[in-house]
């Protein structure tokens, strides 16, 4: 049965859903700079900002405003945390952010949703609640009227930018898969399908002339290039093997870099490289008797984690091939 992540979301408490939408936030890293958690008394309206620039807080900037309520958020709660933002940005404080998400785990209520769906209302209602619904709520022993300068604060703003996020729709989002896997074990799957391009492609270039001089070694004769090698008839077939591990590597790599937190895969590399440094130091007759030993030895690596079950044979051993592109092994 598939775990329910949903359900795994409600039970965090109100500081852990503001780490985990940090977490979050900091996987969004085509869109995001940066992020930042503003906890407790004086956040101003801001729980998880994600800063798109550099100039945080005086660039582009979005909130993530944590709601983990026993029940769905109601349309006074949703118009008290709007009103927050917008007065104290009309204080000066900060600029606007450029879009507003109520992360709501159970959810928003009808009536809240409604003016979600209709953003011109949702201008309408809070200006036309403010002083019976916000203006106690914004700021502790101040009423907070609604004037002029904060109407046109209201007015400046484009309220499509507002929206809200469910425990299930957080859960199903794509950034959302490594910080699963970070904070309930998630199982993150394995690698797409690929297939080992024909042509030689520049990012397995230093690898592969490492490669080409060690079959030239062994047969007593030097290859033009890596293509002369591959249509060689003595050693053509075992370098598109070594070709096969070091693109089932690169997905890998890949997949797990853009799915599971940093570490994990660092784990994995280290793993590797642990269990293969003894046999690539030991002596041997050439580069190629080396490269066949740490082939052998890769194929016994036994990998702890979560990747265990999905770092096949070709992986481990198409790793040490990247250790090679990397200048961290050497098959000279």
């Amino acid at each position: 049965m598939k775990p329910n992540y949903a359900r795994k979301i409600y039970t965090l408490d109100d500081d852990d859903l503001e780490r985990l939408i940090d977490d979050w936030v900091g996987h969004k890293q085509s869109k995001y700079h940066s992020s930042e958690i503003f906890a407790g008394a004086g956040d101003m309206g801001r729980d998880v900002v994600g800063y798109q620039t550099a100039s945080r807080l005086e660039g582009d900037w979005d909130n993530f405003q944590c709601k983990q309520l026993k029940r769905s958020l109601t349309r006074p709660g949703m118009l008290r945390e709007l009103a927050k933002i917008f007065y104290h940005s009309g204080q000066g404080h900060f600029s606007l952010p450029a879009n507003y998400t109520f992360v709501a785990p159970r959810g928003i209520t009808r009536p809240a949703n409604d003016l979600l769906t209709h953003p011109t209302e949702l201008a309408a209602a809070l200006k036309e609640d403010w002083d019976t619904v916000c203006s106690n709520h914004i700021s502790d022993g101040v009423v907070v009227k609604l004037d002029p300068a904060l109407e046109f604060t209201i007015d400046s703003f484009d309220f499509t930018h507002v929206d809200s996020l469910d425990a299930n729709r957080l859960a199903s989002d794509a950034s959302m898969k490594p910080v699963l896997v970070d904070w309930f074990g998630a199982d993150p799957g394995a690698p797409p399908p690929g297939s080992t391009p024909e042509k030689i492609q520049p990012e397995e270039a230093q690898y592969l002339e490492q490669l080409v001089a060690a079959y030239g070694q062994r047969r007593g004769m030097p290859y033009a290039d890596a293509t002369a090698a591959l249509e060689c008839s003595a050693y053509g077939r075992r370098l598109k093997d070594q070709r096969t591990r070091f693109f089932e590597a690169a997905r890998f790599q890949r997949y797990y870099r853009d799915n599971t937190p940093e570490d994990v895969l660092r784990s994995f590399e280290d793993d590797v490289y642990h269990s293969v440094i003894e046999t690539f130091n030991a002596a041997h007759a050439d580069a190629l008797a080396k490269v066949d030993a740490v082939m052998e030895r890769a194929a016994l690596v036994s990998v702890t984690g979560v990747l265990n079950k999905y770092a096949r044979v070709p992986v481990r051993q198409g790793t040490c091939h990247h250790f090679a592109n990397d200048g961290v092994l050497s098959w000279k």
